[in-house]
This record gives structure tokens, C-alpha cells and sequence, in this order.
């Protein structure tokens, strides 16, 4: 039962609106999509039995080809960046997220957060609406059959998840509906406000299933911030993020090394998607952005593919994040393992690579994803060539796999779906020389 209060909300009172003074959120303010900016609104934190949640990818959909290095390289991050991570999959893999509509969804999982009933039957199928609208434009296969009872268990977990998802699922309908009609900043500034939020809480519970769900947020808030805003507010977010994932971190021996560090391969294997989550944005924006990783991570293993299976979501094999964040480590060690043997077995490992066999009816869609994991072989060899070995872009090996990008990105014509996955070996290959200058200097 939600308690009535006898003041207005921020929001509300700026906006001119009669708020209803429900607690923990304003009705108005879930219905707009806004963050209820009321006195001190409670964070309640029993925990669901719940699958774990990783924030969503959003990106800027295009009707066009591919642009120049410059044009995608303002909103590169945004692709990368606070990707979903929903579980791994045991169902059918032919599971269609079409199958049933959100109106139709029986919302049965376990509740902790207690909602209104006109927001439980009006505003619940509008954010259910847009997460899996969002998630089946942005898919590089076919989600997994828990996606949706994910989103909705994460949905009811705390007032923090259900105030980002409720601003993400309006940032998600003006991305694909209205995207050169919206005016982002009113959606940074909000961004900025809901974070400030979380940060004021953030000192007040420090149990894991809260801290999961504040790294999971704010993530998913440095994603809006990369979109609605620049590379620099979302980055400078991330690395806000630092403390919040070692606090997380601790609570998982299991992930950790004797050194003091936390282990890639272990992450994988005990499937912390959140975890996971802030290594693969972190390793993936120090590839792209040219800089140092936030962390040192332990490389020295690889996990089984079969124990994470999130490539249906990114369109990057699981096996060249490891590969990155190990040219991260080497390029960032400053000679200590930059020794021909290093660079050798992971350009080794590289080059053996093979996809793994899907079925697919579509022969198109699948000649599609193969040529997007082959780009991302070729943006790491790339990578490898310039971080480790110290050579330019005149090199031929790196003028080889910049010449194979090009022709990949060539051959998928057919959909727009697929730019989205494209976008990370694109920039590298086109913007190579900007790659040789932050890698190598001037």
C-alpha cells in the first residue's frame, strides 16, 4: 500500500503539474518517464530471486549505410557501452520475443517494490513495451526466452532500477521514433539528477543485491549520458562507477586471483553479469577511446564459451573481450609483458578463431553476423598490431585487415540491423592514423 504525503515533488512543482503525492514515486512522474525528485524517497532493498540484469544498449538507429570515421565516431560509445545482460540461454534458441504481446504478459514474478494500481495496468506494459522493442532492433541473434520475465523481475526490484528503466523506456521510444526531434538535453539533465540520487543513497545500504543494482543503474545512466549527451559525460560516469564495482566485487572471492586481481575467465565462468557488464565497457572504451583501463584484470585464462553466451546481445565474440583486455593489459604494462611470445599466441589465437555453426532460415542474416564477427577479428588484429607490436598504419598486416573491414562491411546491404555491430571495427579500421597517434604518440 503506497502512503500519501503532504507535499509536491520537485518535478511536479516545476513542471506545474498536481502531483498526486504517492510514495515512493509520484504517479506523474512514472507515467512521464521521470525520475521523482520528491524529499528523501526510499530505496527498499529485498532482494528477488531474480536473473541477474545488465543495463541496456542503446544507439542511435539509422536508415543509412554506414557514415565516415568522424560521424560515427561522436556516438561510437554509445554502441558499446551498457549492454544488456540478461542471462545466459537454455531455452529454444528459435524463441521469438514477438511471440506474445507486452499487453499480454502475466507479471507474476516475486514483487518488492508496491505499485499503484493504474501504474501496475498502464505504465508497467509502456516500459515492458519499449525494453523489448528496443531489444529486438538492437539483437545481433535471437533473444533468449528469459528476456522478458528478466526485464520484469529487474522492473520491480527497487525504486532505482524502476526510475532508470522508466527514463530508459521513454529514451528508447524518442530514439527510434523521434530521434532528430528530441531534445536530449532535457533527458541529460535528467540522467544527471537520477544519478545524483543514487549517489546520495549510496552510503546508506551496502547489502549485494543494493549493489547490483546501483552498478546496473548507473551504468545503464553513463549509456544515456553517451547518448544524450558526449563521449566525456558518459566516460566521466563510468569511472564514477570504479567504487561501486570493487564494493561488488569483494563480495565475490571466487572471481578473484592471488595477485589481487579479478580473473576474466572467473567473471565468465560464475556468470557476474553485472561484473562483466563494467569489464567489457570499460575494456571496449579503452580500445576505442585509446586509454588506459580503469582496473588491471587477470587474462591468463579463457572461460568455456558455453558458460556466458551473451554474444546474442553484442555481436562481439566472447573470446576476443578476453583478447582485448589483453592487449589492454599489455599495452597499459608498459613493456612488462610485451614480449614477442605475448602478442605471438594472442595474433595466434586470433587467426584460429572460428565462429561457431548456427541454423539459421534466414541465409542472409547469417552470412550478416558472420561478416560482423569477422570485422571484430580484424579490428582486434588491428589493435594488436598498433597497442603490442608498436607499429603504424602503413604497416601490411594492419592495412590488410583495414582493407577485409571494409569489404565485410560492404557485403551486409540488406538490413540496417547490423550497422549497430559494425560500428567499433568500423571506427578502428577507418580512424586507424587517430588509433596510431593515441597509441603511439605524435
Amino acid at each position: 500500500m503506497q502512503r500519501t504525503r503532504n507535499y509536491v515533488c520537485k518535478n511536479c512543482l516545476e513542471r506545474g503539474r498536481n502531483c498526486d503525492g504517492n510514495e515512493p514515486i509520484c504517479n506523474l512522474c512514472i507515467r512521464d518517464g521521470l525520475f521523482c525528485s520528491g524529499p528523501e524517497p526510499p530505496i527498499r532493498t529485498r532482494s528477488p530471486a531474480a536473473p541477474p540484469w545488465g543495463p541496456p544498449e542503446f544507439t542511435h538507429t539509422h536508415n543509412g549505410p554506414l557514415k565516415n570515421a568522424s560521424d560515427i565516431f561522436r556516438g561510437v560509445v554509445s554502441t558499446i557501452v551498457s549492454t544488456p545482460s540478461w542471462g545466459s540461454s537454455n531455452g529454444n534458441s528459435n524463441y521469438s520475443i514477438r511471440h506474445n504481446s507486452p499487453l499480454m504478459v502475466r507479471l507474476t514474478t516475486p514483487r518488492t517494490l508496491a505499485l499503484d494500481p493504474q501504474i501496475e495496468s498502464n505504465t508497467l506494459p509502456f516500459i515492458l513495451g519499449q525494453y523489448i522493442r528496443f531489444v529486438e532492433k538492437i539483437a545481433f541473434r535471437m533473444p533468449p526466452p528469459e528476456v522478458r520475465n528478466g526485464i520484469v523481475v529487474r522492473l520491480r526490484s527497487s525504486v532505482i532500477t524502476f526510475s532508470v528503466m522508466s527514463l530508459g523506456a521513454r529514451i528508447f521510444q524518442a530514439l527510434i521514433d523521434n530521434f532528430d526531434g528530441t531534445n536530449w538535453a532535457i533527458y541529460a539533465n535528467l540522467t544527471d539528477r537520477l544519478y545524483s540520487h543514487i549517489c546520495s543513497e549510496a552510503n546508506k545500504v551496502d547489502d549485494h543485491s543494493h549493489l547490483e543494482w546501483r552498478l546496473a543503474g548507473t551504468i545503464e545512466l553513463a549509456g544515456f549520458k553517451f547518448m544524450t549527451s558526449n563521449n566525456a559525460a558518459g566516460y566521466e560516469l563510468i569511472q564514477k562507477t570504479t567504487p561501486t564495482f570493487l564494493r561488488l566485487a569483494y563480495q565475490h572471492p571466487e572471481i578473484w586471483t592471488k595477485r589481487g586481481m579479478i580473473s576474466l575467465s572467473q567473471v565468465m565462468l560464475y556468470a557476474k553479469y553485472e561484473i562483466f557488464s563494467f569489464i567489457w565497457t570499460d575494456n571496449i572504451a579503452a580500445m576505442v577511446l585509446g586509454t588506459s583501463t580503469f582496473l588491471p584484470y587477470d587474462t591468463t585464462a579463457l572461460a568455456n564459451h558455453s558458460q556466458f553466451r551473451m554474444e546474442w546481445i553484442w555481436g562481439c565474440p566472447e573470446e576476443f573481450i578476453v583478447q582485448c583486455a589483453r592487449i589492454n593489459s599489455s599495452w597499459s604494462s608498459e613493456g612488462e609483458y610485451n614480449d614477442w611470445s605475448q602478442w605471438k599466441r594472442i595474433e595466434k589465437e586470433l587467426v584460429e578463431w572460428e565462429p561457431i555453426p548456427e541454423s539459421s532460415t534466414d541465409s542472409r542474416d547469417a552470412i550478416a553476423r558472420l561478416a560482423v564477427q569477422e570485422s571484430w577479428r580484424h579490428a582486434m588484429l588491428i589493435y594488436l598490431y598498433m597497442a603490442i607490436c608498436g607499429v603504424n598504419s602503413a604497416d601490411p598486416r594492419v592495412d590488410a585487415s583495414v582493407n577485409q573491414i571494409t569489404k565485410l562491411v560492404r557485403t551486409v546491404k540488406h538490413t540496417d540491423s547490423f550497422d549497430r555491430h559494425l560500428f567499433v571495427p568500423y571506427l578502428i579500421a577507418s580512424a586507424e592514423p587517430a588509433l596510431d597517434m593515441n597509441l603511439n604518440g605524435p
